[in-house]
């Protein structure tokens, strides 16, 4: 901080008035962290495990959150795929099954009948 005995003595370094508030507010702010030097590392260090490190507390619900919907997903296709096995194995199986999706999928019919479609507006 500059001190008026310093202008007068030193006129080689001249000191504003915005430079002696700005000192002021610096020394305040360092004041305040060396009041509370224990908070301000324990602030510091709850920031950075909780958010900018690579593992962050955020990163790790964010992941789970995803391992959840993915693992959702597999039991998804799990169950489409266990379906789908069952009826590909009654088709190879049993004639009738074929014949059916066949009509029911595919609108295929025998020679002597005809298919009519009925289809429901929304």
């Amino acid at each position: 901080m500059c001190s008026s005995s310093f202008l007068r003595l030193n006129m080689s370094y001249i000191c504003t008035v915005e430079e002696e508030r700005y000192m002021g507010r610096l020394r305040s702010f360092w004041d305040f962290i060396c009041a509370h030097k224990y908070g301000v590392v324990i602030v510091l260090f709850v920031a950075l495990i909780g958010y900018f490190d690579e593992n962050s507390l955020w990163e790790r619900y964010q992941h789970k959150k995803q391992l959840t919907e993915l693992q959702e997903e597999i039991r998804k296709y799990t169950e489409i795929y266990e379906r789908d096995t069952y009826r590909l194995q009654e088709m190879n199986t049993n004639r009738d099954v074929l014949t059916e999706i066949a009509r029911e999928r595919y609108f295929m019919k025998t020679e002597d009948e005809d298919v009519f479609v009925i289809m429901k507006e929304e």
